[in-house]
């Protein structure tokens, strides 16, 4: 199957490979380190988390601009880039929320905003419109690309300060604590906006479009 793929797809399908195994570097139980101090594990793991979800934001990146240079857009890519989106994302939310550094219902606006749009893309699809990400989608997924980074960094760095400690913990941080703190405050918070922002607008844009009846 992979010899059929063109280059886009395939970057595709390494986004969705690179999931489950970013997932396993948070999920690693204390146990694992019994011969190295846990903090020194959750760090090395917390790395590789990072350069994992920075190769797959990157390879998001890559395949629509290959594809639309080449003008080979697939019915392959419409339905599985945004679905390697939506894995990615939610995945990194949903880890950060059980590492106690991003509050749930952040993550919560960001899953239930992509499985409505998902929804409402649908009903636009039977109509035949178009259902391309609009400059709302491309922002919101920018911010939270970069909230998920900033956030990762800030739990390598500084794990003990969630967002917004700034505000109340600056005299026990240090300078390199109180700047990650802030970037990750500043795109979480953002990330919430530009959410809230793109489920206005794809509902609006696809309202007309939902069918109650059939």
């Amino acid at each position: 199957m992979l010899k059929k793929m063109n280059l886009p797809n395939k970057l595709t399908m390494l986004r969705i490979v690179l999931v489950p195994i970013f997932i396993l570097c948070l999920s690693i139980p204390e146990s694992f380190f019994n011969n190295i101090s846990f903090s020194i594990g959750t760090t090395i793991m917390g790395w590789a988390a990072l350069v994992i979800f920075v190769i797959a934001a990157i390879t998001d990146c890559l395949d629509g601009k290959i594809s639309r240079k080449l003008g080979i857009v697939t019915k392959f890519g419409k339905i599985m880039d945004p679905l390697a989106d939506k894995l990615l994302v939610s995945a990194g939310f949903i880890m950060l929320t059980g590492l106690g550094i991003v509050p749930a219902f952040v993550t919560a606006i960001v899953v239930f905003r992509d499985f409505f749009v998902t929804a409402l893309r649908m009903f636009g699809s039977d109509n035949s419109k178009d259902v391309a990400a609009g400059l709302s989608g491309k922002v919101k997924t920018l911010f939270q690309m970069l909230a998920i980074i900033c956030s990762l960094v800030s739990y390598i760095i500084a794990p003990n300060y969630g967002i917004f400690s700034f505000v109340s913990d600056s005299m026990l941080m240090t300078t390199t604590d109180i700047l990650l703190n802030v970037a990750m405050s500043v795109t979480v918070a953002c990330t919430v906006v530009a959410t809230l922002w793109s489920f206005v607008d794809y509902f609006i844009r696809f309202k007309e479009d939902i069918d109650v009846e059939n």
